[in-house]
């Protein structure tokens, strides 16, 4: 399946090749509409590439976040991590033995 982004990546190689292909023409109402589309090419790859920094804004902040936590309480970390751990460890031990049948001995 293509995501949003490739279609738009798409979108804009295809304008990009239709700007090419009428470069030669010397219409003023041509010219003018490849002006337009160049420009809203531009503005969107302009788009795409503020979205890329805000998500790695992003995720530097919750990796900051997370770091400040684990030093903060290192003990409460180690803790916490070890839940999660066993929790992700009792589902998938749960769900290798519904696969094999074995879940009815368990309740």
């Amino acid at each position: 399946m293509v995501d949003k982004a490739e279609k738009l990546d798409q979108l804009i190689d295809d304008a990009e090749e239709l700007l090419t292909k009428l470069a030669d023409a010397h219409d003023p109402d041509i010219q003018k509409l490849r002006d337009r589309v160049d420009e809203a090419v531009a503005d969107a790859r302009r788009a795409i590439a503020q979205r890329a920094d805000d998500a790695s804004v992003q995720l530097r902040d919750i990796a900051n976040s997370i770091d400040d936590y684990v030093r903060d309480y290192p003990w409460l970390a180690v803790v916490t991590g070890a839940l999660v751990a066993g929790t992700v460890a009792f589902i998938a031990g749960a769900t290798i033995g519904a696969k094999q049948g074995g879940v009815r001995d368990w309740f």
